[in-house]
């Protein structure tokens, strides 16, 4: 069953065009990850998806519901959640007080506690710093802190802009180790935007490659581990190659 559609897709700022006729299809439950260089028109995708970017063409469905057009809060409310590049967290307020921002959609309110604390159980390092300032927490601890709060607005469909960007190594397989956990424990459906394609095929899941604003190609993350198959998937075979 398909979670989530987009069907030729376009973005211009401007003149510039920044994605153009993208169609893709993520079914329920399913991992995807998008890689490509800079200015593929990833981050672009995600902000199209979720309400943040205008589209100048085309159209986004989640669940049958139409979603272009739609404000970022109503798209929220449907049950998609997006973690942005550069994880955005409020460094004035706490931990916790950080995650209680992501509930303000919810209505379950004897629920948020106990989300909370689930979330606590995922990332120990937050709950042992649930009082201290957010902007005092490391890069690593920031970007789990972003992902609970995505969380805690019990998404159906989360999105996850550059999850590894400027982490070392081990943290960012602590992060991803976590975030699987959380999506086979409570069925998520992951879209995750991955600059390292070795990165995803570790991880494992279906990637998609951009590159100028369009889907060149794509398949399982494991293909695209080698640098010389993610190299032929963007630019084709060379001549002499495909001649032989």
């Amino acid at each position: 069953m398909s979670k989530l559609g987009v069907f030729d897709l376009s973005v211009r700022y401007g003149k510039v065009p920044a994605l153009n006729d993208v169609s893709l299809t993520v079914s329920e439950g399913e991992r995807v990850f998008i890689s490509g260089p800079n200015g593929a028109g990833k981050s672009s995708l995600l902000g199209a998806i979720c309400g943040s970017v205008a589209t100048s063409h085309g159209r986004i469905e989640m669940d049958g519901a139409l979603l272009t057009g739609r404000t970022p809060e109503s798209i929220a409310r449907l049950g998609l959640s997006m973690v942005p590049e550069g994880r955005d967290i409020f460094g004035s307020l706490t931990v916790q007080e950080n995650l209680c921002v992501g509930t303000g959609l919810r209505r379950d309110l004897d629920a948020v506690q106990s989300d909370i604390e689930e979330i606590y159980e995922a990332f120990p390092i937050l709950g042992d710093r649930r009082h201290a300032s957010a902007g005092a927490l490391s890069g690593g601890q920031q970007q789990m802190l972003a992902i609970g709060r995505a969380l805690m607005t019990n998404p159906k469909l989360m999105m996850v802009d550059e999850p590894s960007l400027g982490l070392a190594p081990k943290v960012v397989d602590q992060v991803y180790d976590t975030l699987i956990g959380l999506q086979e424990e409570r069925g998520l459906t992951l879209l995750i935007v991955e600059q390292s394609s070795l990165r995803a095929a570790r991880v494992g899941g279906r990637m998609i490659l951009m590159r100028g604003g369009a889907v060149v190609g794509g398949g399982d993350a494991a293909d695209f581990a080698d640098r010389e198959a993610l190299t032929e998937a963007y630019f084709g075979k060379p001549e002499t190659e495909a001649a032989q």
